[in-house]
């Protein structure tokens, strides 16, 4: 198999995993409860969480009852967060490692997951390991939270807009739409790797964030962590701004989570 490509950019939400943790939002609990009805997520699971960052999901899954989950992320410190927040529940194994340099024997889990993080991976190859690691007719999963469409902005994405002329685009950035929420292309590369049974889901939530909140949210964005420290500092002085003198203090946004699954099949070349 070819070797899959690390990339320096998921190394940087390390950088202060507490500011992390509460900047970003989690995930509905629709998106958990959808997992189960397709029988993805029992008291039987063992599951491998890809780049498992501060871990939103990660107990997400351990509140659900799930067997065992071992959870990786390239960055020590955002597994030392995560070792400090739950890491005496026997139910879990952390490891400071990439996708790229795990090593488990084929068919080890019922389900793989990335939870706003496998576009940091070369698709196919990683698609590619992740049906080898599954057991038959395991599961994998992959969910992003887009806080902002670019083809429908909402009042204070279209306010805010201006300040992103010129960043450095991030591994998600497309021409036609946010990578999370082109369908097409998702389940497409998923079914060419050999999945069976792909399908798509979204929630729509709302979230309101004081003008503090919003500037540590889009501090978590990584073209703004890849941004020369003058420009960062001076993009989210003018996000805080932006939030106080023309949305009131409070900025409500909705949130679109975007969701995939496919299962691993019993025949075909997928099963080998």
């Amino acid at each position: 198999m070819a070797s899959i490509k690390k990339s320096p950019g998921r190394f940087r939400f390390g950088v202060d995993p507490e500011r992390y943790e509460a900047a970003r939002p989690g995930y509905p609990e629709a998106l958990y409860d959808w997992l189960a009805d397709h029988g993805a997520l029992t008291g039987q699971t063992q599951a491998l969480e890809i780049g498992a960052g501060t871990g939103h999901a990660t107990r997400a899954f351990l509140s659900r009852g799930i067997k065992h989950i071992h959870a990786i992320d390239p960055d020590p410190r955002l597994c030392a967060h995560l070792n400090a927040a739950c890491g005496a529940d026997p139910r879990l194994t952390i490891e400071a490692t990439g996708f790229e340099d795990v090593e488990a024997a084929p068919g080890t889990y019922d389900l793989v997951v990335a939870a706003t993080s496998f576009h940091w991976l070369p698709r196919m190859k990683a698609l590619t390991k992740v049906l080898t690691l599954l057991k038959l007719r395991g599961h994998f999963a992959m969910w992003w939270n887009v806080y902002d469409d670019p083809a429908q902005p909402d009042a204070f994405g279209k306010a805010t807009a201006h300040l992103f002329v010129g960043l450095e685009q991030g591994p998600k950035a497309a021409a036609s739409k946010p990578f999370a929420l082109d369908t097409a292309a998702r389940l497409g590369e998923m079914r060419k790797a050999g999945f069976a049974d792909t399908i798509a889901a979204r929630w729509d939530w709302p979230v309101s964030f004081t003008p503090d909140q919003i500037a540590d949210l889009y501090a978590t964005f990584s073209r703004v962590q890849i941004a020369p420290e003058a420009t960062r500092a001076r993009l989210l002085a003018e996000v805080k701004a932006i939030a106080q003198t023309q949305f009131g203090g409070q900025v409500t946004r909705t949130i679109a989570t975007s969701a995939y699954l496919g299962r691993k099949p019993v025949t075909g070349t997928a099963s080998r």
